[in-house]
């Protein structure tokens, strides 16, 4: 069942769109705001978020800029107050996939997430629900909640964890400092970006063979931290038991 988040500070027009979706079939979600956005979508992974312009508590065209950083498979539609009507180019240049001006009536924000979840699918959009993540020497197993790099355990705090997890299911891609303080810390932490300097400071003294020189957790100046993909280091085989190597044979003189 698609998942969808409806995001508007007007309550009674976010719950109107949550109703209506929900009555056709959608497991919709209500957001209340930008940064709940940016939360939910990060936790719940949605085929869809409804972005009511003008009702999400920060400016729209920024937050569709930042969703669709933090998800690049999720289809953002915007739907247009009278006021943000004429920036239909500037959302669809963010990164929305449809842009609803009024007059719209909640049948046809339906229709238009349906066309959106469809084309999604067809285009090979599909949730990643790995419970192993692995970058280089480093696996992330999600199931058992530990870290391994190469044949060694990772010793992580909770914190430290939740930090890493939240870059790995966003592997390669950067993950805004808001998203992350909000995930790892809570709303009420979303302007404190000390901590996230701090805790990959930790992070990178146990993962990275030179702290000071990362290539695993990397700093995008401005904008958030990204976990590199990088190629996966493969352990050499072991030797089977039980057959040792053929020793050389000695030299034969000819004649």
């Amino acid at each position: 069942m698609p998942v969808v988040v409806v995001v508007s500070e007007d309550e009674r027009n976010r719950r109107a769109l949550t109703r209506q979706l929900q009555a056709h079939g959608f497991t919709a979600e209500e957001g209340a705001g930008g940064l709940d956005a940016l939360r939910r979508v990060y936790a719940l992974r949605p085929d869809a978020v409804v972005l009511d312009a003008g009702q999400t508590g920060m400016d729209t065209h920024e937050l569709t800029r930042v969703l669709r950083a933090v998800s690049d498979d999720v289809a953002i539609l915007v739907l247009a107050s009278p006021v943000e009507g004429g920036d239909a180019v500037r959302m669809l240049d963010a990164g929305a996939d449809d842009f609803v001006p009024q007059p719209y009536t909640p049948d046809e924000v339906v229709a238009r997430v349906r066309a959106s979840v469809r084309r999604a699918a067809r285009s090979g959009r599909v949730h990643d629900e790995q419970l192993q993540i692995r970058t280089g020497a480093i696996t992330i197993d999600r199931e058992a909640r530990l870290v391994t790099k190469g044949e060694a355990e990772v010793p992580l705090t909770p914190t430290e964890y939740r930090l890493l997890e939240a870059l790995a299911l966003r592997i390669g891609k950067v993950v805004p400092h808001r998203v992350l303080l909000s995930t790892v810390w809570g709303d009420e932490f979303v302007d404190d970006t000390h901590y996230l300097r701090i805790y990959v400071g930790y992070l990178r003294r146990k993962l990275e063979d030179q702290p000071a020189v990362p290539h695993y957790l990397i700093n995008e100046w401005g904008t958030g931290y990204r976990l590199a993909m990088l190629p996966v280091e493969t352990q050499p085989a072991e030797p089977l038991v039980g057959q040792p190597e053929e020793a050389p044979q000695p030299l034969r003189r000819a004649g």
